[in-house]
Protein backbone atom coordinates (compact mmCIF):
# COMPACT_ATOMS: atom_id res chain seq x y z
CA UNK A 1 0.00 0.00 0.00
CA UNK A 2 1.56 3.08 -1.70
CA UNK A 3 2.00 6.41 0.95
CA UNK A 4 -0.12 8.90 -0.42
CA UNK A 5 0.18 13.10 0.27
CA UNK A 6 -2.05 15.72 -0.08
CA UNK A 7 -1.61 18.26 -3.22
CA UNK A 8 -4.03 20.75 -1.48
CA UNK A 9 -1.21 23.10 -1.08
CA UNK A 10 0.21 22.11 -4.08
CA UNK A 11 -2.19 23.30 -6.05
CA UNK A 12 -1.72 26.70 -4.57
CA UNK A 13 1.74 27.35 -4.87
CA UNK A 14 1.15 25.82 -8.22
CA UNK A 15 -1.24 28.42 -9.38
CA UNK A 16 1.04 31.42 -7.93
CA UNK A 17 3.85 29.78 -9.73
CA UNK A 18 2.05 29.38 -12.79
CA UNK A 19 0.46 33.14 -12.83
CA UNK A 20 3.78 34.49 -12.75
CA UNK A 21 5.16 32.56 -15.18
CA UNK A 22 2.88 32.37 -18.08
CA UNK A 23 3.79 33.90 -21.06
CA UNK A 24 1.39 37.57 -22.47
CA UNK A 25 0.10 35.74 -25.50
CA UNK A 26 -2.40 34.50 -25.57
CA UNK A 27 -2.18 31.76 -27.88
CA UNK A 28 1.17 30.38 -25.31
CA UNK A 29 -1.09 31.46 -22.16
CA UNK A 30 -3.70 28.74 -23.64
CA UNK A 31 -0.96 26.31 -24.13
CA UNK A 32 0.54 26.90 -20.42
CA UNK A 33 -2.61 26.98 -19.04
CA UNK A 34 -3.54 23.00 -20.41
CA UNK A 35 -0.13 21.95 -19.11
CA UNK A 36 -0.96 23.27 -15.28
CA UNK A 37 -4.20 21.62 -15.72
CA UNK A 38 -2.47 18.14 -16.73
CA UNK A 39 0.03 18.75 -14.09
CA UNK A 40 -2.59 19.71 -11.82
CA UNK A 41 -4.76 16.64 -12.56
CA UNK A 42 -1.79 14.22 -12.05
CA UNK A 43 -0.72 15.68 -8.93
CA UNK A 44 -4.81 14.94 -7.78
CA UNK A 45 -4.45 10.97 -9.47
CA UNK A 46 -1.53 10.59 -7.63
CA UNK A 47 -2.24 11.69 -4.02
CA UNK A 48 -5.84 9.58 -4.51
CA UNK A 49 -5.95 6.25 -2.35
CA UNK A 50 -5.78 3.20 -5.21
CA UNK A 51 -8.67 1.55 -4.86
CA UNK A 52 -8.65 -2.44 -3.80
CA UNK A 53 -8.61 -4.41 -7.50
CA UNK A 54 -9.47 -8.18 -6.19
CA UNK A 55 -10.56 -11.24 -8.34
CA UNK A 56 -12.03 -14.48 -6.26
CA UNK A 57 -12.24 -18.18 -7.67
CA UNK A 58 -9.53 -18.45 -10.63
CA UNK A 59 -5.98 -17.45 -11.19
CA UNK A 60 -4.34 -14.80 -12.81
CA UNK A 61 -1.04 -13.86 -15.18
CA UNK A 62 0.58 -12.23 -11.84
CA UNK A 63 2.66 -13.68 -9.72
CA UNK A 64 3.89 -12.03 -6.23
CA UNK A 65 6.87 -9.60 -6.62
CA UNK A 66 9.76 -10.95 -5.60
CA UNK A 67 10.88 -10.72 -2.11
CA UNK A 68 6.99 -10.89 -0.88
CA UNK A 69 5.65 -13.73 1.27
CA UNK A 70 1.88 -14.33 1.71
CA UNK A 71 -0.66 -16.75 3.19
CA UNK A 72 -3.86 -17.16 3.22
CA UNK A 73 -6.34 -19.22 5.82
CA UNK A 74 -9.89 -20.35 3.98
CA UNK A 75 -12.70 -21.96 5.32
CA UNK A 76 -15.67 -22.74 3.48
CA UNK A 77 -19.53 -24.77 4.41
CA UNK A 78 -19.46 -27.32 2.23
CA UNK A 79 -16.66 -29.95 1.15
CA UNK A 80 -16.33 -30.14 -2.72
CA UNK A 81 -15.34 -34.03 -2.35
CA UNK A 82 -17.82 -35.02 -0.32
CA UNK A 83 -21.16 -32.63 -1.42
CA UNK A 84 -21.63 -32.65 2.59
CA UNK A 85 -22.26 -29.84 4.75
CA UNK A 86 -19.27 -29.95 6.93
CA UNK A 87 -16.99 -27.10 7.73
CA UNK A 88 -13.61 -27.16 5.32
CA UNK A 89 -10.54 -25.56 5.80
CA UNK A 90 -7.42 -24.70 3.81
CA UNK A 91 -4.20 -22.59 4.51
CA UNK A 92 -1.53 -21.59 1.63
CA UNK A 93 2.09 -20.15 2.37
CA UNK A 94 4.17 -18.83 -0.64
CA UNK A 95 7.11 -16.53 -1.55
CA UNK A 96 7.58 -14.60 -4.69
CA UNK A 97 11.18 -14.44 -6.40
CA UNK A 98 13.08 -12.45 -9.36
CA UNK A 99 11.00 -9.40 -11.32
CA UNK A 100 8.10 -10.28 -13.78
CA UNK A 101 8.70 -6.56 -14.98
CA UNK A 102 12.11 -6.73 -15.90
CA UNK A 103 12.75 -11.14 -16.61
CA UNK A 104 10.72 -14.28 -14.88
CA UNK A 105 8.99 -14.15 -11.77
CA UNK A 106 8.00 -17.08 -9.97
CA UNK A 107 6.23 -17.99 -7.05
CA UNK A 108 5.90 -21.02 -4.86
CA UNK A 109 3.40 -21.72 -2.20
CA UNK A 110 2.61 -24.55 0.07
CA UNK A 111 -1.03 -25.61 0.57
CA UNK A 112 -2.43 -27.51 3.08
CA UNK A 113 -5.90 -29.08 2.40
CA UNK A 114 -6.21 -31.02 5.55
CA UNK A 115 -6.85 -28.43 8.90
CA UNK A 116 -8.45 -30.78 11.46
CA UNK A 117 -7.18 -31.11 14.33
CA UNK A 118 -6.90 -35.09 14.25
CA UNK A 119 -5.21 -34.91 10.82
CA UNK A 120 -3.83 -31.01 10.32
CA UNK A 121 -0.86 -31.13 7.44
CA UNK A 122 -1.50 -34.51 6.64
CA UNK A 123 -2.30 -33.84 2.88
CA UNK A 124 -1.55 -31.25 0.61
CA UNK A 125 0.32 -30.03 -2.55
CA UNK A 126 3.20 -27.62 -3.88
CA UNK A 127 2.20 -25.29 -6.64
CA UNK A 128 4.85 -23.23 -9.06
CA UNK A 129 4.08 -20.25 -10.81
CA UNK A 130 5.90 -18.51 -13.64
CA UNK A 131 5.10 -14.76 -14.90
CA UNK A 132 5.89 -11.83 -16.76
CA UNK A 133 4.47 -8.43 -17.86
CA UNK A 134 3.80 -8.32 -21.56
CA UNK A 135 5.01 -5.19 -23.61
CA UNK A 136 5.10 -1.50 -22.59
CA UNK A 137 4.45 -0.83 -19.12
CA UNK A 138 1.39 1.51 -19.56
CA UNK A 139 0.06 -1.76 -21.14
CA UNK A 140 -0.15 -3.34 -17.92
CA UNK A 141 -0.67 -6.80 -19.62
CA UNK A 142 0.59 -9.93 -17.35
CA UNK A 143 1.21 -13.58 -18.81
CA UNK A 144 1.55 -16.85 -16.46
CA UNK A 145 1.67 -20.30 -15.88
CA UNK A 146 1.11 -22.29 -13.02
CA UNK A 147 1.07 -25.90 -11.82
CA UNK A 148 -0.53 -27.08 -9.47
CA UNK A 149 0.44 -30.69 -7.42
CA UNK A 150 3.68 -30.45 -8.29
CA UNK A 151 4.57 -32.36 -5.20
CA UNK A 152 1.74 -34.00 -3.24
CA UNK A 153 1.22 -35.88 0.13
CA UNK A 154 -1.67 -37.52 1.84
CA UNK A 155 -4.96 -37.62 0.49
CA UNK A 156 -3.42 -35.29 -2.22
CA UNK A 157 -1.23 -37.84 -3.34
CA UNK A 158 -2.99 -39.10 -6.36
CA UNK A 159 -3.66 -35.94 -7.48
CA UNK A 160 -2.03 -35.05 -10.96
CA UNK A 161 -0.22 -32.01 -12.47
CA UNK A 162 -2.47 -29.38 -13.08
CA UNK A 163 -1.34 -26.30 -15.62
CA UNK A 164 -3.06 -23.16 -15.81
CA UNK A 165 -2.15 -20.34 -17.93
CA UNK A 166 -3.55 -16.81 -17.95
CA UNK A 167 -3.25 -13.40 -19.31
CA UNK A 168 -4.43 -10.87 -16.76
CA UNK A 169 -5.07 -7.03 -18.05
CA UNK A 170 -5.18 -3.63 -15.29
CA UNK A 171 -6.61 -0.89 -16.73
CA UNK A 172 -9.39 1.94 -15.51
CA UNK A 173 -12.47 2.40 -16.77
CA UNK A 174 -13.56 5.79 -18.36
CA UNK A 175 -9.38 6.39 -18.66
CA UNK A 176 -6.93 7.25 -16.00
CA UNK A 177 -9.79 8.79 -13.76
CA UNK A 178 -11.83 5.82 -13.55
CA UNK A 179 -12.76 2.73 -11.30
CA UNK A 180 -9.74 0.17 -11.67
CA UNK A 181 -10.36 -2.89 -13.23
CA UNK A 182 -8.41 -6.35 -13.55
CA UNK A 183 -9.49 -8.88 -16.54
CA UNK A 184 -8.10 -12.27 -16.68
CA UNK A 185 -8.39 -14.98 -19.65
CA UNK A 186 -6.75 -18.48 -19.43
CA UNK A 187 -7.00 -22.26 -19.99
CA UNK A 188 -7.01 -24.76 -17.38
CA UNK A 189 -5.88 -28.23 -18.12
CA UNK A 190 -8.61 -29.59 -15.58
CA UNK A 191 -10.59 -26.76 -15.77
CA UNK A 192 -13.70 -28.55 -16.52
CA UNK A 193 -14.47 -31.81 -15.45
CA UNK A 194 -11.00 -32.84 -15.36
CA UNK A 195 -10.88 -31.57 -19.19
CA UNK A 196 -8.69 -28.46 -20.19
CA UNK A 197 -11.45 -25.65 -20.31
CA UNK A 198 -11.30 -22.03 -20.30
CA UNK A 199 -11.04 -19.45 -16.99
CA UNK A 200 -12.22 -15.87 -17.23
CA UNK A 201 -12.60 -13.22 -14.65
CA UNK A 202 -13.52 -9.44 -13.87
CA UNK A 203 -12.52 -7.52 -10.94
CA UNK A 204 -13.35 -3.95 -10.07
CA UNK A 205 -12.23 -1.97 -7.58
CA UNK A 206 -15.26 -0.33 -5.72
CA UNK A 207 -13.26 2.15 -2.77
CA UNK A 208 -10.16 1.99 -1.53
CA UNK A 209 -10.72 -0.87 0.52
CA UNK A 210 -13.62 -2.64 -0.91
CA UNK A 211 -13.12 -4.79 -4.47
CA UNK A 212 -15.60 -7.08 -6.33
CA UNK A 213 -15.48 -9.45 -9.28
CA UNK A 214 -17.00 -12.00 -11.33
CA UNK A 215 -15.26 -15.44 -12.70
CA UNK A 216 -15.68 -18.69 -14.43
CA UNK A 217 -13.82 -21.74 -13.04
CA UNK A 218 -14.60 -23.83 -16.25
CA UNK A 219 -17.54 -25.72 -14.30
CA UNK A 220 -18.79 -22.56 -12.36
CA UNK A 221 -18.82 -19.02 -12.27
CA UNK A 222 -18.21 -17.28 -9.15
CA UNK A 223 -18.94 -14.04 -6.98
CA UNK A 224 -16.77 -12.41 -4.40
CA UNK A 225 -15.96 -9.41 -2.74
CA UNK A 226 -12.31 -8.49 -1.00
CA UNK A 227 -11.73 -6.19 1.60
CA UNK A 228 -8.48 -4.54 2.83
CA UNK A 229 -8.46 -4.33 6.60
CA UNK A 230 -7.77 -0.78 7.45
CA UNK A 231 -4.98 0.40 9.12
CA UNK A 232 -3.61 -2.92 9.07
CA UNK A 233 -0.68 -3.17 6.14
CA UNK A 234 -1.32 -6.29 3.38
CA UNK A 235 -4.30 -8.17 5.46
CA UNK A 236 -7.15 -8.64 3.63
CA UNK A 237 -10.89 -10.60 3.94
CA UNK A 238 -12.55 -11.76 0.84
CA UNK A 239 -15.91 -13.78 0.75
CA UNK A 240 -16.62 -15.74 -2.42
CA UNK A 241 -19.93 -17.53 -3.54
CA UNK A 242 -18.54 -20.95 -5.67
CA UNK A 243 -20.84 -22.10 -8.10
CA UNK A 244 -23.12 -19.31 -7.28
CA UNK A 245 -25.70 -21.01 -9.74
CA UNK A 246 -25.43 -24.69 -8.37
CA UNK A 247 -24.31 -25.70 -11.46
CA UNK A 248 -22.86 -28.43 -10.23
CA UNK A 249 -24.40 -28.55 -6.93
CA UNK A 250 -21.70 -27.68 -4.76
CA UNK A 251 -22.70 -24.05 -4.47
CA UNK A 252 -20.59 -23.22 -1.07
CA UNK A 253 -19.44 -19.87 0.51
CA UNK A 254 -15.81 -19.48 1.55
CA UNK A 255 -14.19 -17.17 3.70
CA UNK A 256 -10.09 -16.34 3.65
CA UNK A 257 -8.27 -14.17 5.52
CA UNK A 258 -4.84 -13.29 4.17
CA UNK A 259 -1.55 -11.70 3.95
CA UNK A 260 1.18 -10.32 1.56
CA UNK A 261 4.72 -9.05 3.46
CA UNK A 262 6.67 -6.72 0.68
CA UNK A 263 10.33 -6.97 1.04
CA UNK A 264 10.48 -9.60 3.50
CA UNK A 265 14.14 -10.93 2.30
CA UNK A 266 15.34 -7.32 1.42
CA UNK A 267 14.94 -8.85 -2.24
CA UNK A 268 12.74 -5.70 -3.11
CA UNK A 269 9.92 -5.89 -5.42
Amino acid sequence: MAETVSVGGLRGWALVAASALLPSTALAQGAAQQDLLGLLQALDAASRPSANVTMQGIGSGTVAPGGTIFGSISGTDKRVDTGGDDVDGSLSFGAGFGDAATGIGMQASLNVTSVEDRDFGDSGFLSLKFGRRIGDPDLNLHAAIGFDNVATWGDASDNSVETTVALTKFGHLGGSWGKPYMVTLGVGSHARDDDPGLIAGFGLGLTEHLGASISYSGDYANIGLGVKVPGVKGVSVSLTCNDVFDEEDSRRATLSLSFALRNAFGLGG
